[in-house]
């Protein structure tokens, strides 16, 4: 068998390639090259969505890590006043000494906060609110009812956060 002339493969070949409708295969070309970069791009924000995920878990860890020694400090001042209110929650002391209120104050304002960041969706790592809340349920009943004259106005986020949240903290069996 004997191959025709390569002037005569390409003049064929020339011929095959005039008539290809080449306006279809550049919308197939467009198609496919667009579900690429589609694909591409739901790649990207995924990754992306996950790394902004990941700087805010980071970033509420830090939060929560600071707000634990603040909270840790205030509480140690006002463990040395205990005695005094185990006697307003008794009724033999009508009031706290000054100190012991100031102290208290300071503990209330600092849960205030942190129930105002929760209440605000600014705390949402799991369990954040399994670990403080049955603490600031605790010391509300404990201490700031009992210390201040008028807790649930001075302490509205924390009363919104017991009032929310309270019967299902409450319910995971740690007591006061």
């Amino acid at each position: 068998m004997k191959l025709p002339a390569p002037e005569t493969r390409l003049s064929r070949l020339r011929a095959r390639l005039a008539k290809v409708d080449w306006s279809r295969s550049a919308v197939i070309v467009a198609t496919l090259s667009l579900l690429v970069a589609l694909v591409f791009n739901s790649v990207q924000a995924r990754s992306t969505a996950e790394s902004q995920d990941d700087a805010r878990l980071a970033t509420e860890l830090g939060l929560l890590t600071q707000l634990q020694s603040v909270m840790s400090n205030s509480v140690y001042a006002r463990v040395q006043y205990a005695p005094q209110f185990r006697q307003l929650r008794s009724g033999s002391r009508r009031q706290l000494t000054p100190p012991a209120y100031r102290a208290t104050v300071e503990e209330a304002a600092n849960m205030d906060y942190l129930a105002w960041l929760f209440n605000n969706g600014y705390l949402t790592s799991d369990g954040a609110d399994g670990l403080w809340g049955p603490r600031m349920i605790c010391e509300y009943k404990q201490a700031f009812a009992p210390g201040l004259s008028t807790p649930a106005q001075d302490l509205p986020e924390l009363v919104r956060f017991i009032q929310e949240r309270g019967p299902e903290l409450t319910s995971l069996g740690q007591t006061c």
